[in-house]
């Protein structure tokens, strides 16, 4: 299934020829470089309505700049690719689902864009143990896919992002309470790095292998990955989900209730729970209204223990379900079509790692998002309880993924209609919840990294042990030594020294 690819010898030395060559972008090496591509390979140019296709993003705030776009179809595009933009002293970036944040991404200027999404296939393989992904594939289609020949993968809470990057720094979602993070589910890689060389990344080549779970943004570019997936069970298959909607004045009776979850001995795999503040002018011009999604796996319905309380709350709404895992994102607003979804507004999210609820930091979140103006008042904080059963049991040292502890994953998210005179305001209201709620874990601040806006500290985003950051740092200086994937919570600076 893997195809041929440069050696690594011939990579490098066309890497050397081509960086002596003209740094300016002339007609024939274009010319050239696009008759090197495969038949199914695109080019767009500025202007055209497929490079604005390929240009739009989840968040309209984050604006990286592109000279070009190239749709590539193989790997052997991608190189192809990597090679024509080192030859022209371009930088280059990958985009897939477009959801990172990060303002990282306004450091790539006259750029040469990789859209990922011409290679969005995927293939059941190894007796059915494992599968074969494109780097372009969105959440929503492995899901459904695996779906339809009754397998299923630890698979991310929303449809639209983009399948195989959230892997490289973690990735959080449903399932994980069974079978560990996305990243735990990564058998192998194919991955492009920054001279245009395309090599196999697995427990073979362990330190590099170690490195993209949790920190593979910073190596390469993911041409296929190779992840483990499992047979639907009827312990597995179905998914109830009850969400029930209160005035904010009950946050503190919510909360309390989810903790007793937290912290009980036998934790049920089953059980995931999902908090949101969003506003709800109907029912408070002011502040905003508390919703807690209960959702239980392998049920028709979810278990009294967990949804009397809630009745005994006298919520102000109530909804219900039956569904499959494709479907448990929509009770979210997270599918496909969804308003998580939509494109085009200026988003962004702060993440916060948290063990427990504190209701006094919490509510004074509450008393924050009771000042935005209108304008951002279709923000929400979102406050994501998965299982971690898994997570917790793999070693922390396994791979470079550093909060397994995390037990649930808090942030703000910053959504209104782009504006760039709003733009400081939102991350001065952000920062502010992000700060009240890390004041309210009581551990220092942990930010998980694919939700990262960009100014957090290496040691926040990678681990507080010197012997994961000094692993990380030699491995960047090994396989990126340039810096040319540094638009992503970088581990080095572009001098190579640390951040």
């Amino acid at each position: 299934m893997l195809r041929n690819t440069l050696s690594t010898a011939t990579a490098l030395a066309a890497y050397v020829v081509t960086t002596q060559a003209s740094l300016n972008m002339s007609d024939s090496s274009f010319k050239l470089f696009k008759s090197s591509l495969s038949q199914l390979a695109e080019v767009y140019l500025p202007g055209s309505e497929e490079f604005a296709n390929a240009t739009v993003r989840w968040g309209a705030g984050q604006t990286p700049h592109y000279d070009m776009i190239v749709k590539v179809a193989t790997e052997e595009d991608v190189q192809e690719t990597i090679l024509y933009a080192n030859a022209n002293d371009k930088p280059f970036h990958a985009i897939s689902g477009a959801h990172a944040t990060t303002t990282y991404l306004n450091n790539i200027t006259n750029a040469v864009g990789i859209f990922m999404r011409g290679m969005n296939d995927i293939f059941i393989v190894d007796d059915g143990d494992t599968a074969l992904i494109q780097g372009g594939i969105l959440n929503g289609d492995v899901i459904d896919f695996l779906g339809l020949h009754d397998k299923q993968t630890m698979t991310t809470a929303c449809a639209c992002v983009g399948y195989v990057s959230p892997i490289l720094g973690g990735g959080h979602g449903w399932n994980q309470g069974r079978y560990g993070l996305a990243s735990d589910q990564l058998v192998s890689a194919r991955m492009v790095l920054a001279n245009g060389t395309a090599i196999t990344v697995n427990e073979s080549s362990p330190d590099l292998f170690w490195a993209i779970r949790g920190a593979g943004h910073n190596f390469g570019l993911v041409t296929q990955a190779e992840i483990k997936i499992y047979d639907k069970k009827p312990v597995v298959d179905g998914w109830a989900v009850s969400g029930y909607f209160f005035t904010h004045d009950k946050m503190e009776d919510v909360v309390a209730v989810a903790n007793t979850w937290m912290t009980a001995a036998n934790r049920s795999v089953s059980l995931e729970h999902y908090v949101v503040f969003s506003f709800d002018p109907e029912v408070d011009p002011v502040n905003p209204i508390v919703i807690i999604w209960v959702i239980y796996q392998g049920a028709d319905t979810v278990p009294a223990q967990y949804t009397d309380p809630f009745v005994a709350m006298s919520p102000i709404n109530t909804e219900s379900g039956i569904t499959d895992l494709g479907g448990v994102s929509r009770f979210t607003g997270a599918d496909i079509d969804g308003p998580s979804c939509t494109k085009g507004y200026t988003r962004s999210l702060v993440p916060v790692s948290a063990d427990t609820y504190d209701a006094p930091s919490l509510r004074e979140v509450i008393d924050i998002m009771t000042t935005f103006p209108a304008e951002f008042r279709n923000s929400a904080v979102l406050l994501e309880s998965y299982s971690t059963n898994r997570v917790g049991e793999i070693p922390s040292d396994s791979t470079a993924y550093p909060d397994r502890d995390g037990q649930l994953l808090f942030s703000p998210f910053m959504t209104y209609d782009k504006n760039a005179s709003l733009d400081a305001l939102a991350w001065k209201y952000a920062g502010e919840i992000r700060d009240t709620m890390i004041k309210g874990t009581n551990k220092p601040y942990e930010s998980y990294i694919n939700y990262a806006r960009g100014d957090e500290t290496t040691e926040q985003l990678y681990g507080y042990e010197p012997w994961r950051l000094e692993k990380l740092r030699k491995l960047k200086k090994e396989y990126d030594p340039f810096g040319k994937f540094n638009f992503f919570a970088p581990i080095l600076g572009e001098d190579g020294q640390p951040l």
